[in-house]
């Protein structure tokens, strides 16, 4: 069951907190592990966030299970177009500094993630729009798979069309108000507007876990094998290509290991 605490809705923001998350939920029909995620942000030590939900038109029960938690996320239930389109929609909602995309069946995989992401962010310089830790894939549950990617590695995968481990990356609001999600995009729209925003100094690595995520989404069904291929053949024609020289040049300049944000990593 949900927190019976007096929060406001979107969560709550510490009377000394200098920074805030905005944990972004779009929802389609995912009431199976719905719980689960809501319940792995409401049960983390920090309390700067909100969580701020898009959903689709659930008809699988994933309402009810959010109204439970309504004096803890805040909730809008419409029509969209996609994934791409949800997250714009709850963008505009957003009040926080960093924006972290969880779907339905992802989750917070401790319960101090946010804690250490903010000791992290905090020292981060501001052109930097985009920090990713470390993500765990798996079913049920149950990690089979862990990325830990150093900086030389994400950058070299950006030339095959792979982005960021997106739901253990945290982006920066204001990036993404300026820039938004391209809804065109079914699959790929996060590589999309990484691989749009991709400069030589303005992604970090945190060395720690932030997300578990389950295995079985839309990436992984063959169904949809040609409709990604053709999309990060677009991301990677439009903005990979151009920018193919400065990227191999951060593969070099990276191989060494991953620099700490500023000063003294935390």
């Amino acid at each position: 069951m949900p927190n019976a605490g007096k929060k406001p809705p979107g969560g709550a923001k510490r009377a000394d907190a200098s920074m805030r998350f905005s944990i972004i939920m779009a929802v389609l029909n995912g009431a199976r592990f719905l719980q689960r995620a809501l319940n792995s942000v409401l049960t983390q030590t920090s309390d700067s966030y909100e969580i701020i939900v898009q959903d689709g038109g659930s008809a699988d029960g994933s309402l009810e299970i959010l109204k439970a938690y309504e004096k803890r996320a805040a909730l809008v239930s419409e029509p969209d177009n996609g994934i791409y389109d949800a997250w714009n929609k709850a963008l505009v909602r957003a009040g926080g500094d960093w924006a972290l995309f969880l779907g339905a069946d992802d989750f917070l995989i401790s319960e101090n993630a946010l804690r250490q992401s903010e000791a992290y962010l905090s020292r981060v310089p501001p052109h930097v729009d985009f920090v990713y830790g470390n993500l765990a894939l798996g079913r049920e549950g149950r990690p089979k798979t862990k990325i830990s990617s150093s900086l030389a590695s994400v950058y070299s995968q950006f030339l095959l069309g792979i982005g960021l481990p997106f739901p253990a990356t945290f982006v920066r609001v204001e990036t993404l108000k300026r820039h938004g999600f391209d809804p065109s995009f079914r699959i790929a729209g996060d590589l999309d507007v990484t691989a749009r925003r991709l400069g030589p100094d303005n992604v970090l690595h945190m060395p720690h876990f932030v997300t578990f995520m389950e295995h079985g989404g839309i990436s992984d069904n063959p169904a949809f094998a040609d409709r990604l291929l053709e999309e990060r053949q677009r991301v990677l024609r439009r903005h990979i290509l151009p920018k193919a020289s400065m990227i191999a040049e951060r593969c070099l300049a990276y191989l060494p290991g991953d620099p700490p944000p500023e000063g003294d990593a935390p």
